[in-house]
């Protein structure tokens, strides 16, 4: 793969430009790897609305009816219902692992796994959530074992 890298001062804001034969999985993934960083996502926490970079998000939940976004160390909620999230983050590292819950793969330190056909899947800020037996054949593929 060959880099290229021009610095114009004239420019407003970063362009990246892929240019090749064909998009190849490795190539993809660096491709949903800086649509995912330039991503933001409308969270609230103390009555204040911010927009949260989806790097930085853990995981995603929905409880009675609520849906929560976990960071390294805070808690916000957004009006999203967990499907609308999970299709806005489709093409990113995010990968629905139960009923109620999409992880980013990102930030898991490992796996483990579990009886009944079920994974752990440790964070690395030391969380740990079961992936469900219904979801392992997905998160395998997008986790790449």
């Amino acid at each position: 793969m060959k880099l290229t890298i021009e610095i114009k001062p004239e420019l407003q804001e970063p362009e990246i430009q892929v240019r090749c034969r064909e998009i190849t999985g490795h190539l993809q993934k660096v491709i949903d790897l800086i649509r995912e960083r330039d991503s933001t996502l409308a969270v609230q926490q103390d009555g204040a609305v911010k927009m949260l970079g989806i790097g930085s998000i853990y995981y995603i939940e929905s409880v009675d009816d609520k849906t929560f976004v976990y960071s390294k160390g805070d808690v916000y909620s957004t009006e999203l219902k967990l499907y609308e999230a999970e299709e806005l983050l489709r093409d990113t590292s995010f990968v629905r692992i139960s009923k109620a819950c999409i992880l980013n793969i990102d930030i898991l330190d490992s796996v483990r796994v579990l009886m009944n056909g079920k994974m752990e899947a440790s964070l690395n800020n030391g969380e740990k959530l079961v992936i469900n037996r219904h979801y392992v054949p997905d998160f395998k593929k997008k986790f790449g074992i």
